[in-house]
């Protein structure tokens, strides 16, 4: 084979690479509803893929839109000539069908279910049907009540308003992140939790904490997020407060993991939650041996728009 052949055939194998990784872009876009700029390179996400990270065991995802809202309103005003109690309850799925090809997601499934329900929920439908079936009132006190078809006016003190959302936030050539997310308003203030879920999309698998950082480590991943904290007071004038635990939450971005804490602990009750960003650079020696293969040898990150209830 001569020198210029093997140029040629070089290039072509090249060319092949570069087509397959805008293919597979193509879909995911369709896949997520999104109509990003293919060149925009801005943000967190890496939306040109490099050619030698595409595989043909790499599939874009599907994902099924679900939404259901249900309002409920108390027979009786709260007190003589006052306002009723109400609760007003939505839900909304960006909810996984397949994931890299497959779609058998039993594994993925129960753990959504166990992140968005305190009870140990083994159907969507079921659990769906039983969280709208009845309402939250702010009173402990026994009321009669009625649904309405339209959701009333939010009224201080007498209005329950709770919101589920469950999403993609995150792809790549390895690993998927869910967020769920659950919005409450109980009539004086609104509280917001998040919890993820990882999911290996090559060994079609659901990583636990365990899976990601390694045993023995919580003391030095608490001295990481801590020194963040201390970075973050010095170049954003803040006045956070070091944790003392490790948060419940986090989630993995393309270049480090995001540490969520609640209202109250890194700041004044009055401030918003607050989230912590460190490096992989910083954690990688935390990390299980799989979680460091999986953080090498990945790549194609996308970001997905959040969903919201419109």
């Amino acid at each position: 084979m001569s020198k210029r052949t093997y140029l040629i055939l070089i290039l072509l194998l090249v060319v092949v690479d570069i087509v397959a990784g805008f293919w597979y872009l193509a879909a995911r876009i369709e896949s997520s509803g999104d109509s990003r700029d293919l060149f925009d390179t801005r943000g967190d996400s890496t939306q040109v893929l490099d050619a030698d990270t595409i595989s043909e065991l790499n599939v874009p995802d599907v994902f099924r839109m679900f939404a259901r809202d249900t309002a409920f309103v108390s027979n009786y005003p709260a007190e003589k000539g006052g306002y009723r109690f109400t609760s007003v309850k939505h839900i909304k799925l960006r909810w996984p069908e397949s994931v890299n090809g497959s779609d058998s997601l039993d594994a993925l499934e129960r753990a959504l279910l166990g992140k968005m329900f305190s009870t140990s929920a083994t159907s969507l439908s079921r659990a769906v049907a039983e969280e709208l079936g009845k309402p939250t009132f702010n009173t402990s006190l026994s009321t009669g009540y009625h649904t309405v078809s339209k959701a009333p006016a939010v009224q201080a003190t007498y209005s329950n308003v709770s919101t589920l959302l469950v999403f993609p936030v995150m792809t790549s050539m390895r690993l998927l992140v869910m967020q769920v997310e659950r919005r409450s308003y109980n009539g004086i203030e609104t509280t917001l939790a998040k919890s993820y879920v990882h999911y290996d999309r090559g060994m079609q698998r659901v990583l636990t904490r365990a899976e990601v950082f390694a045993a023995d480590t919580d003391a030095k991943l608490l001295s990481a997020i801590n020194a963040k904290i201390d970075i973050l007071n010095r170049d954003k004038h803040l006045n956070l407060s070091h944790a003392s635990q490790l948060p419940s939450e986090f989630m993995a971005r393309r270049k480090g993991i995001l540490f969520f804490f609640d209202k109250g602990i890194l700041a004044g009750v009055k401030e918003d939650e607050v989230e912590v960003f460190v490096d992989y650079d910083d954690l990688r020696p935390l990390f299980t041996p799989l979680f460091q293969r999986l953080v090498a040898d990945n790549g194609g990150y996308w970001d997905y728009k959040p969903i919201t209830i419109d």
